[in-house]
Parts: C-alpha cells; structure tokens; sequence
C-alpha cells in the first residue's frame, strides 16, 4: 500500500484541482493500492472543511489533523503515525501536480521496493527545472552551508517538498527528529544517514513559475529557518542524539 500524504495549511482554494489529478494518476497507475491522506497542519481559513467535503464519499481520500500550526515535518510524523504498519509513504507539497510531472511518483514508488528513502532531486543532471531567480540564488547559498556544516548528508538536494520513506525506517527517524517545520526534511535525511539507512535520489521535473508556488515564498523567514535548521542539527547530531534502535539501522 502507498499512502501518499499532503499537508496543507490554509490553502482550501487550492485543494480540489490538486488533489483530484493527483487522485486521477494514482487510480490509473496503481489502482485499489493507495490512499492520499491530507493532513491539516492547524488552519485557521475553513480550509479542514473544503478538504472534509472533497473526501465526502472518495474512500481513497481521508483527513486528518491537529492545531495548531506545527510545520511540514510535523504534518509528515502525525500522517506517518496514522497510517496502517507497512507499505511506503511519499509526501509531497500541495502543488505537486503543477510543480512535477506526476510519473515521476512511480519512479520513486518502484525505488522504494530497494531502498529505505528516495528524495526527488531538482539538482541531478537529468532534472528539468524553472526556478525563481531569487530562491535559486538563496538555494545556492543553503546548499553552500549544508556543505560546510554538515559534509557527511552527501544528498544534493535534502529541501524539496517531494519525498518517500519505508513506513517502519520512517517511524524509526520520527522516534528520535526533533524539527517540526522546513528543516526536518534536512535533519530526516541526517538522522538516516548517520544510521546507515540508504538514500536514493531521483531525478524530477520542478517548475516554480506558476502563481501559487510564487505567491506561497516567504524568502527571508524560509532561508532564515532553514540556516538555523542546519545549526540545530548539526548540535544534535554531534551530541550523539540521533542514534536509531540497531535492528532499524541493520535491517537495510
């Protein structure tokens, strides 16, 4: 079973057109074995009920939730933690059908079936990308500093919002992660890495040129979080506080 989870906040008007392609590839590629859980990361705009009344009568579509606001990392633990054991999960942005073409969740779907974490990579020599001018230049200086502080990650791109995890490594890294929002993608991928857990990276198309994506940048507080992201992680990870059970870390 592939549960595909999608954490929204505050963004009701752009569930429905998203969430119904997203829908309509994964019944024509893998159809009976997915579900799409869309967690609610604590809105405050009615979008929990725009969500509850696109699932009304979808069984391959659940809502879940908390308030308040937590942060993306969060949202991916409290889905993980909700879904049946086994199988494998793939979170992803809300925009994801706008930003990627959607075959590329078969390709990490199948590379899932040998290794534990696949991270969708805009930055391998077969990626497609159209980026902003200034999140690429910020995007350049975050991947400079992941480089200096934490040189033993070796994984070209730990911050795009498309992802899929073993559910039993996942709940292992979830036991012992500590961040909530943007940077537990980079300390997710550390904690794995530090454990000897493999990570693949696939190549995957990535266009931010479309309004939603342009109008949901906040640049200064995003790269501000993500830098002392990096600084929290590297202390935690020096400190020893990331070590999983054994079993998780043999098992691949």
């Amino acid at each position: 079973m592939l549960h595909f989870v999608v954490p929204f906040y505050n963004s009701g008007g752009q569930l429905p057109g998203n969430i119904l392609a997203l829908r309509a590839f994964l019944e024509r590629d893998r159809p009976g074995d997915f579900e799409i859980v869309l967690c609610d990361d604590g809105s405050t705009d009615g979008s929990r009920a725009a969500a509850e009344r696109l699932a009304g009568g979808v069984p391959e579509i659940r809502v879940i939730g908390y308030a308040p606001n937590r942060g993306r990392g969060y949202a991916v633990r409290f889905a993980a933690a909700a879904c049946a054991a086994g199988g494998a999960l793939i979170f992803a942005d809300l925009d994801l059908p706008q930003t990627t073409d959607l075959s590329r969740i078969r390709d990490m779907a199948d590379r899932l079936a040998a290794v534990p974490i696949v991270v969708g990579s805009r930055f391998l020599r077969a990626s497609r990308v159209k980026r902003l001018r200034r999140r690429d230049l910020m995007g350049k200086l975050h991947h400079l500093a992941v480089r200096l502080l934490l040189p033993r990650l070796k994984v070209k791109d730990p911050d795009a919002g498309f992802k899929g995890f073993d559910l039993g490594a996942l709940a292992a890294i979830s036991a012992v992660s500590r961040e909530d929002r943007w940077s537990w993608d980079m300390e997710a991928l550390t904690i794995a890495r530090a454990n000897g857990l493999a990570i693949a990276e696939i190549p995957i198309d990535w266009n931010e040129r479309h309004e939603a994506y342009a109008t949901s940048v906040k640049l200064l507080r995003d790269a501000w979080e993500e830098f002392t992201g990096i600084l929290r992680i590297r202390k935690a990870l020096r400190r020893g506080r990331y070590a999983l059970q054994s079993s998780v870390s043999e098992a691949r």
